[in-house]
């Protein structure tokens, strides 16, 4: 599977989607603070904000599939 982007109506990425692998890859490179650029940083801080917040939204796979199948 490769990388994919959801975009909103004006075609503005708002989410990605990788594979489940690459994903614990870089949140254990995140936990190792190795040197990863403050832009990304940034956005796992977000991300885990969200998420302790109650902010964070999921989808289903249903609902993934059903975007880009139409």
């Amino acid at each position: 599977m490769n990388t994919q982007f959801i975009t909103n109506d004006k075609g503005e990425k708002t989410a990605v989607i990788i594979p489940i692998a690459e994903y614990e890859d870089l949140l254990h490179q995140h936990h190792l603070n190795l040197e990863l650029t403050d832009e990304y940083k940034k956005m796992i801080d977000t991300m885990l904000e969200e998420e302790i917040n109650g902010k964070a939204g999921y989808v289903s796979f249903g609902a993934i599939k059903e975007r880009f199948s139409n």
